[in-house]
């Protein structure tokens, strides 16, 4: 027996995230240091521009075949910010402190115990 799910859809905690460019086998575009070529977008009404941006940007780096993919809640970060999440991660806080869905469900924790 096959069980099916109809109806189905993804629920997105925040307006942020980031487009990447898969190529058409599959891989996502980015250089030798596993950089990933994005494009970070704040606002979903923003979302049309930055499939258009990383679409000019994988055709003038010579991979025109393949398609934006949306990375929902994901944020690029720079040297700075890995270390203060690690950090954070070592003090047993969550990491990045805009991770909405780790917080929402920390808080859920701390109410259970409370209730005990």
């Amino acid at each position: 027996m096959k069980l099916t799910t109809t109806n189905r859809q993804q629920v997105e905690e925040v307006p942020w995230g980031m487009y990447v460019w898969e190529c058409a086998d599959g891989e996502v575009l980015g250089d030798d240091d596993g950089n990933v070529m994005n494009v970070f977008v704040w606002d979903k009404k923003d979302r049309p521009a930055g499939r258009a941006a990383i679409r000019e940007a994988a055709k003038y780096w010579g991979h025109p075949e393949g398609e934006p993919v949306w990375w929902s809640g994901v944020r690029p970060i720079d040297d700075e910010q890995l270390a203060y999440q690690t950090q954070r991660a070592a003090e047993g806080l969550v990491p990045d402190p805009l991770d909405i869905g780790a917080i929402n469900d920390e808080m859920k924790a701390l109410k259970v115990n409370e209730q005990r």
